[in-house]
């Protein structure tokens, strides 16, 4: 509606304008040569539609959100206490007298034999034999040569080579050597120790082994079924009423001012063209009003 009312405006000022432009001479309208005599304008009543906003009560359903309290049931848990029975499995010990053998052991004394090896010392008369060497050698005389030698003339006339050479010598004695291995025996005491086995009593002490009868208790583990009481505590959905509150959309009917656009004939004092224009002008105003106005009411 409102697009159609800014139509109207824009059609009413084309009109105006047109009429303005007729309104002067007649050679501005058609562009023909313009007369001698200036025409005057002329105005004349048309009727148009125009679209005009009217106000006016409705009613429509709006939703609105309401908040409301209201009771429901609520469960809550809570540990009660109970009181059960159940059979539960019980190991007993029994104590029971056992007469039971126990072997200990006795400490005895005792003689035994033993063969022990003991030391003796004891003097002895040793004989030994001492070696030494001796020199048992005697005097022998000897001749040795002494001075200077000399030689003589050859004696074999064949041989040149052969020459007599006469010595001179002495006689002394010479000690010649003769040594020997003499053993002297020799005897003297010694004292000596001796290992000897003996054969003497020895007093030792022996662990005997006696067996007696002991009276023991023993326990015996006897298992039966015992009922037995106890409270548990057990989780139980207790209801109880609670409040809460929900929000709830509520239809309302309320009214309210709405506009419209309504058309409207109203008769308007517009410009038109003189009569004296050429047909040129006439066209243009009569074909420009019949344009404009074809859909208006008359």
């Amino acid at each position: 509606m409102f697009r159609r009312a800014l139509l109207v405006g824009a059609v009413l000022a084309v009109l105006a304008a047109q009429a303005h432009a007729c309104a002067g001479p007649c050679g501005d309208c058609g562009g023909a040569p313009a007369p001698s005599v200036a025409c005057a304008p002329a105005q004349r009543t048309v009727t148009v539609t125009e679209w005009v906003p009217e106000h006016y009560q409705a009613t429509r359903t709006v939703y609105r959100t309401e908040y409301v309290t209201e009771k429901y049931t609520a469960y809550r848990t809570e540990c009660v206490p109970e009181t059960r029975t159940k059979m539960v499995t019980v190991t007993k010990s029994i104590p029971e007298c056992v007469q039971e053998p126990r072997t200990t052991y006795t400490c005895v004394q005792a003689t035994e034999y033993k063969t022990v090896c003991k030391k003796v010392w004891t003097c002895k008369e040793v004989t030994t034999v001492t070696r030494k060497c001796v020199d048992q050698g005697h005097y022998e005389c000897r001749e040795v040569p002494c001075g200077h030698s000399r030689h003589k003339k050859c004696c074999d006339p064949c041989d040149p080579c052969a020459c007599c050479e006469v010595v001179k010598t002495k006689t002394v004695k010479v000690w010649v050597p003769c040594k020997v291995w003499v053993e002297t025996p020799c005897t003297k005491t010694v004292r000596v120790c001796e290992t000897v086995q003996e054969t003497v009593p020895v007093c030792v002490t022996k662990k005997v082994p006696v067996t007696t009868m002991v009276s023991v208790t023993r326990y015996r583990c006897v298992t039966e079924c015992v009922p037995q009481t106890c409270t548990v505590m057990v989780s139980r959905c207790v209801p109880y009423e609670a409040c809460r509150t929900v929000a709830k959309c509520v239809p309302a009917c309320e009214t309210y001012t709405a506009c419209r656009m309504v058309p409207r004939c109203v008769q308007k004092v517009v410009e038109d063209c003189n009569p004296c224009c050429p047909p040129p002008c006439h066209e243009c105003c009569s074909g420009g009003k019949h344009k404009l106005f074809s859909r208006g009411c008359h």
